[in-house]
Parts: C-alpha cells; structure tokens; sequence
C-alpha cells in the first residue's frame, strides 16, 4: 500500500469529536473534525409502565430517555455495547445484559427471554428496525419509543472536498454519519474521494450500510468503541502505511 498520511477523519457529532480526539492524537494522530450529524430529542409519552425489559443501543437513546423518564425500577437493563453499559452504570443504574456479539443482531438473538416478555425500546427516529424484529420474532410485546432524531450536518462543497481530499483515515460510527455525507456531496464525487481514503466502520451494521452503498470498509474493530478504532487504526498505519 502507497504512504497514507497519519491523519483521521472524524465524523460523528461535533462534542463526540472533541471528545475522542485525544484518543487518536495519543497515538500521533491528526484529528480533523468532520462532524456530519446531530441529534435533538423530541418529545414522546412516558411509557415506563410495566416492562421485563428496556434496550438501549446508545448513549443518546439513554441521555434523551432519561430526560423525560425514568426506568422503572423492578426493568431489567439490556444494552447493545460496553460503552452505553458504562454510562448507566455511571449514573447509578446495573446493566443485566450485553452481548457477546455487541450488534443490534447479536442483541435480537442473545438476549435471555422465556417468550412473552414485554420489551421497550428507546430509539432514534431513523434506527434501523433490526433489534425490534428479531424480538418479536422472538414472542416479545415490543414498544418501539422515539426519543431522538438525527439530522445531517450541512457544510460547503468546499470544506467537505478539502477535508476529504488530505487522505488518510475516515471514520463512520453510524449508518447516519454514511448517509449524511452523501447529502453533502454528489455520490460519484464522494466515491471518488472514499477511494483514496482507508474507510473505518466501527462496527457491522455500519460496515453493511457503506457496502449497501458502494463502499467497502476497509478496518473493523474487534469492539465497537473509538479507543478499539485507534488501536486498529494505529496498528494497520504501522504495518501498510509507511514505506
């Protein structure tokens, strides 16, 4: 592989970039900032009545939840990864549940259930409805509760070019971050540009998302957490990327 700059491309929203953004420079890193979406929470009717289960697949789904309601205390916890388990459990609550396969997949199959059971889940407005499937598939009474949406980031065709064609890594942690910077640019200009670039997916549902578009990712971490991208990114700088 050709020498590709030690530079990151991040684009999730603009505070989860400041915040991740010493995890790669502590490795050498040049962070640019690409931030593609942002989430705003919108209302929705309390449904924390009687439920086996709440399912969280990220931090925001229990940040914006938790801001008009609370989870019944008799609620079994389950959640998609490490990193939402660590922020419940930073604000005084136990997770019951994670699963080995941390995907909204590996949740839909995994989760212990004797049938029957009644399941809330707190989502985006735009989720993918695969963990909510699965559960009924699965014999579960689901409520699917909206508590947030996602919208895309606008930036100049200028910026987005500029950034894009410096090279180096991009990273994508959602399918959002993916579709968001499509509605920035024209799709064969974006192509193009992704070429050049080496495609980090955090994880395989935003790994399918850029496959569904076209793109292939290029790294995909054992976990989906930022500190296992710069472990991976670092990594695979050292052994492809340096003549």
């Amino acid at each position: 592989m050709k020498k590709v700059p030690k530079r990151v491309i991040l684009t999730r929203e603009e505070e989860d970039i400041e915040r991740d953004r010493k995890v790669f420079e502590g490795y050498g890193f040049e962070v640019v900032s690409l931030p593609l979406i942002r989430s705003e929470g919108v209302p929705f009717e309390d449904n924390s009545g009687t439920f086996d289960w709440v399912v969280f697949q990220s931090v925001r789904a229990v940040r914006f939840f938790l801001e008009r309601a609370e989870i019944p205390s008799e609620c079994k916890i389950a959640v998609v990864g490490e990193k939402t388990k660590n922020y419940l459990e930073s604000l005084g609550y136990r997770v019951d549940f994670v699963p080995e396969d941390q995907s909204a997949e590996g949740l839909s199959k995994e989760l212990p259930l004797s049938g029957g059971e009644r399941v809330l889940i707190p989502r985006s407005s735009i989720g993918r409805e695969t963990l909510l499937k699965g559960l009924k598939e699965r014999g579960c009474d689901v409520v699917d509760l909206v508590v947030y949406r996602v919208e895309v980031e606008r930036h100049s065709p200028e910026k987005v070019r500029g950034t894009l064609a410096g090279g180096g890594f991009i990273v994508f942690a959602s399918p959002s971050a993916v579709k968001a910077l499509f509605a920035n640019l024209q799709r064969e200009e974006i192509l193009n540009y992704l070429r050049n670039l080496v495609v980090v997916a955090i994880g395989k549902t935003t790994k399918n998302y850029l496959e569904s578009e076209g793109v292939t990712a290029d790294l995909i971490p054992p976990k989906p957490l930022m500190e296992e991208v710069a472990v991976k990114i670092h990594t695979f700088w050292h052994e492809f990327c340096t003549l």
